[in-house]
């Protein structure tokens, strides 16, 4: 896609042999290629300019030169196509995740490209933001004549719009099969089948207590009066949908918001509004991996990363030396990589070892699973569930309702930074998970 889109070689340095020819013309010229060519990238909110969605949106035809009255034409059409005009006046910061993605497609879309290029553009959505961008994507389809390419993992949802499959294996294209073809048909079935997830099993003991913890920023509340526990080796999932304060809790669990109204216990560590924990004081104790990989990569090879926490902690390298060991096995390469010239899903797996090799009790997941195809997804399950066997407690950020129900033993889930239900997925709180994905699937 980046070599699509120009920039492969003209901005990352590469040997590349063959030619890509867009609208019947071989173009060597960035420019002209920005002019045909739009992508939306993994996260949307790496590729924000500017701080309000009119100007993010203007960004595109403003710097190609478009007649003001013409970006202001542009502007309105690319909202309306992903439906989203009614956020013509709003702050990207305030957006949520389904309306960031919806702004960063119309900002491309703004530019009219021959071509739309979507980077996994439904990764790190609830079901409600996914059924948006899916919703907007078809409408560029009727609205538009814009070829669009969507690079995913989890093909499910896609499927329906999809005139033409394409896969790649070890950068090679092994299949491309059209609407109507077998394998098309044989594929589609694969994308909507369940991952068979492997089961870990419930155990006793308290390593987290929250009691009325609520927190909020600029007077709008985000945690409002949040209680629960985790008990020592559960695998809970943290659910609900984008904004509803998932990762702002994982924050307080880990030291880096302070604590304003109530308490939070993690093993041994009592936080208050009066009796704050450093970051780094936890961090011996307590694991955690952020949505983003790129922001807890430190060091210049994957050896060095993985073993980052141990010797900053001054623990012992036996679990840090088999995590590498397995990362080089697993992966087919070699341990003097850089991090950064991973693939995403790579980086993410390199951040869960280095996250877990120091020996912590508490490890928390942001949202692990973005980035990874089936056979992935997998693998972190066995991962963590290595980890729990252990005798690790973990806490998974996860909007996918089948991990949840398949794997986890505990479910905490959040409404508009409430909690709506908390406990065994099998009991009680299982069934109203099961009540709410339904209502928005």
């Amino acid at each position: 896609m980046q070599t699509v889109c120009g920039f492969i070689p003209h901005i990352v340095p590469a040997d590349v042999s063959g030619e890509v020819v867009i609208d019947g013309v071989r173009s060597n010229d960035p420019l002209e290629i920005a002019r045909l060519v739009g992508m939306v990238q993994q996260d949307p909110e790496a590729q924000f300019c500017t701080e309000t969605v009119e100007q993010e949106v203007a960004f595109g035809p403003e710097n190609l030169c478009f007649p003001a009255s013409k970006v202001r034409e542009e502007v309105d059409h690319a909202l309306r196509s992903v439906n989203a005009i009614g956020l013509l006046d709003r702050k990207l910061s305030t957006l949520s995740g389904g309306e960031q993605q919806k702004v960063a497609i119309a900002s491309v879309l703004a530019i009219s490209p021959r071509i739309l290029v979507l980077d996994e553009p439904t990764s790190s959505l609830d079901p409600k933001a996914v059924r948006e961008v899916i919703a907007a994507i078809s409408s560029i389809r009727a609205s538009t004549n814009v070829t669009t390419i969507v690079a995913e993992h989890r093909l499910g949802e896609f499927i329906p719009l999809a005139s033409r499959i394409l896969v790649m294996s070890e950068g090679k294209l092994v299949t491309d099969c059209a609407r109507g073809d077998p394998k098309f048909a044989e594929l589609a079935a694969v994308a909507s089948s369940p991952v068979e997830f492997p089961r870990v099993e419930r155990r006793s003991g308290s390593v987290v207590s929250v009691k009325g913890l609520s927190f909020q920023i600029d007077q709008k509340r985000i945690l409002d009066d949040v209680s629960f526990t985790l008990a020592e080796g559960s695998v809970m999932a943290l659910m609900g949908e984008n904004g509803s304060g998932k990762t702002t809790l994982l924050r307080h669990l880990v030291g880096l918001n302070p604590v304003q109204e109530g308490s939070v216990r993690v093993l041994d560590h009592l936080m208050t509004k009066d009796n704050q924990v450093e970051p780094w004081t936890l961090g011996g104790d307590v694991g955690v991996v952020f949505q983003n990989p790129n922001h807890q990569i430190f060091e210049n090879t994957v050896d060095r990363e993985i073993r980052f926490a141990s010797a900053n902690f001054n623990r012992s390298p036996g679990e840090a030396d088999r995590a590498v060991a397995w990362f080089e096995e697993s992966e087919g390469v070699s341990r003097r990589i850089h991090p950064l010239c991973l693939s995403l899903g790579q980086k993410r797996r390199v951040n869960i070892l280095s996250s877990s090799s120091h020996g912590p009790k508490l490890i928390l997941l942001d949202e692990p699973f973005i980035g990874q195809d089936r056979r992935n997804s997998i693998r972190i399950a066995e991962l963590i569930a290595s980890l729990q066997k252990a005798g690790r407690t973990v806490m998974v950020v996860t909007h996918d309702s089948g991990f949840a129900r398949l794997f986890c033993t505990d479910v905490l889930l959040l409404e508009k930074g409430k909690v709506l239900a908390f406990g065994d997925i099998q009991g009680a709180a299982g069934e109203t998970l099961s009540k709410f994905m339904e209502e928005r699937e």
